[in-house]
């Protein structure tokens, strides 16, 4: 799939910093998210949701409606990740994680958006425990 991008400030493989602002190496991030995960293709994009949103419109995809801030979003039509907040480093590698167990859910055909809301759903429980379980370990890993 050709990614519709006009400016792309960083990138690692299918990885892209769409924001001049993007404070981190993105080759690092990579690094570390693949350090605790096997390693997925799935692109992942860095992008506040205005710009998420055009990506998704040049891709033939309707606009998504954000009715509150957004640390991520996972596409599973387009099997995109979006990072849409990146201010403090380990809440990216949280979002990554937590988006990255949304495409494992995706690939074992878990990944179902019933009539709950979004805090009661197990697909959310399970993603922000997985999330959380593994950047405990990046912390044990890398921090102290």
């Amino acid at each position: 799939m050709q990614l519709p991008f006009q400016k792309i400030y960083q990138q690692a493989g299918n990885w892209y910093v769409l924001d001049d602002n993007f404070p981190w190496d993105i080759n690092q991030v990579k690094r570390d998210v693949f350090s605790l995960i096997e390693r997925r293709e799935v692109p992942v994009i860095f992008c506040d949701t205005c710009e998420t949103n055009d990506v998704l419109i040049r891709l033939g995809e309707e606009e998504e409606e954000f009715l509150f801030p957004l640390s991520g979003f996972y596409h599973k039509e387009k099997r995109l990740i979006f990072v849409c907040m990146w201010e403090k480093y380990e809440n990216v590698l949280e979002t990554l994680l937590h988006e990255f167990r949304h495409d494992m859910q995706h690939e074992h055909k878990l990944l179902y958006v019933g009539d709950e809301m979004y805090e009661k759903r197990w697909i959310e429980k399970d993603a922000r425990v997985f999330a959380k379980r593994k950047l405990r370990e990046y912390r044990r890993r890398y921090v102290n």
